[in-house]
């Protein structure tokens, strides 16, 4: 079973004065006090960076040290933010996912070296039959685009996905590069568990059951509106669900260096040739809309194992906290945790990404460390870039475990900012944390 679940004593850490509203904000929740560097960063996004809503959960060695939220859930209401809030998290899912597809690895009903067709034979079609779990976890698959159109409402039809899903060509040759797939890893992966799974669940329903729920988590992947809001149920009630607010002028300018430039400069190129581009390709099936209006019950309710999992900060830092925690409970075996640690070198791929255009590493469905996106610590060179292992959601919310330090780490926030890799918000709060342990 997961640690130290009882929740940490409640009440004022202190008052902020909000750069957004111009008002006096209290930040709850509690922090052990050789932390207070790192609520200090928390805080400065609310009075410097435009923060509207937020919550920062830090767990080590399996003992909660940091849980704080703040601001408002609802701005347009002038809603607070409440200990469990949850919120949409985008693509920090699909770390949560990927410790699912561990968990079933751990016991013994699926294998990262197996080719997929063992469980899907229909996936094999045109040059698919020889990839692995462990690349289709790793975006190395080559089917980044769903070339059928999709709307959400398609998406509750699983046998049918299923068929589009495996009737799709790959976009360079399995195992030979890798490129990000935003959407559509978690699609393949829930069909393949489905499969797997003797019971036949899917993500979501594995998560609810054998994880979220008897562990008291409040995560969930397919989640239905107006529920009784149980914890680990994938039912909330309405009030529960922070509203989420598209980017600002205030946010761009903040941010401006976080703007992927080039990236968006080159889709701009290929839009004007009338080139279709795989990052464009990539994100825009199926059509789920906007990011600001993720906390519509149309986005959330589909399982989107890639991209819509609603969270609380808690929640995700305690999964990734049993991931980097040895003996922390049966979920995750102990030689899978070290598999997942495993330190993020270069290897026989590339380190280039066909679809972001960025250097990127991918390790069991986590992204990994990088010269040009550290986290985590570091013991020495045989660490590599870190041992580290989390996704970040397009927005600003992360999730990461850092096995060195035994951190399992979760940010959640509701103003969606303009970074595509790693949001200034979380990189403050860990540069701090960076600080503290390094000092302890």
């Amino acid at each position: 079973m997961l640690r130290n679940r009882a929740a940490p004593r409640r009440g004022s850490v202190l008052n902020v004065l909000s750069s957004r509203t111009g008002e006096e904000l209290s930040v709850h929740g509690h922090a052990d006090a050789r932390f207070a560097p790192v609520v200090e960063a928390f805080t400065q996004n609310f009075t410097h960076h435009h923060e509207i809503g937020a919550a920062l959960a830090i767990y080590q060695h399996g003992k909660p040290v940091v849980d704080v939220w703040a601001g408002y859930r609802d701005l347009g209401r002038g809603l607070p933010w409440q200990r469990d809030t949850r919120v949409p998290v985008f693509s920090t899912t699909k770390g949560i996912t990927a410790l699912v597809v561990a968990s079933a690895v751990s016991r013994g009903f699926l294998d990262y070296d197996t080719v997929v067709t063992e469980w899907w034979p229909e996936f094999g079609q045109h040059g698919k039959q020889a990839v692995t779990v462990r690349q289709l976890l790793d975006h190395q698959a080559g089917l980044p685009v769903i070339s059928t159109p999709l709307r959400t409402t398609d998406l509750h039809d699983l046998d049918a996905l299923a068929r589009i899903l495996a009737a799709e060509r790959p976009r360079w040759e399995p195992g030979t590069s890798h490129g990000y797939h935003p959407v559509s890893l978690g699609f393949y992966l829930n069909e393949l568990f489905r499969r797997a799974d003797p019971a036949q669940r899917t993500i979501g329903q594995y998560l609810a059951e054998e994880i979220a729920g008897p562990q008291g988590l409040q995560v969930s992947i397919g989640t239905t509106i107006n529920g009784d809001g149980a914890t680990g149920g994938r039912s909330i009630g309405a009030d529960e669900l922070a509203m989420l607010r598209a980017t600002t002028r205030g946010v761009l300018i903040d941010n401006a260096r976080e703007i992927p430039w080039t990236m968006v400069l080159d889709i701009a190129r290929h839009t004007a040739l009338r080139q279709q581009r795989l990052s464009v390709e990539a994100l825009s099936n199926p059509r789920v809309g906007l990011p600001q209006h993720a906390s519509r019950e149309t986005f959330i309710a589909p399982e989107m194992p890639s991209s819509n999992a609603v969270a609380t900060a808690r929640a995700i830092a305690a999964l990734y906290s049993d991931a980097a925690t040895p003996g922390a409970s049966e979920i995750i075996s102990d030689e899978l945790r070290a598999e997942l640690a495993a330190p993020s070198l270069p290897g026989a791929i590339p380190d280039h990404d066909l679809v972001l255009n960025v250097p990127s590493r991918y390790h069991l469905g986590f992204r990994k460390p990088h010269p040009t996106f550290p986290f985590g610590r570091r013991t020495g060179p045989a660490d590599g870039d870190g041992r580290g292992f989390g996704t970040t959601g397009i927005g600003g919310s992360f999730g990461y475990a850092d096995p060195t330090a035994g951190i399992g780490f979760g940010y959640v926030m509701n103003q969606l900012g303009v970074a595509m890799l790693d949001d200034p918000r979380p990189r403050r709060i860990r540069a701090a944390l960076d600080q503290v342990l390094g000092a302890s």
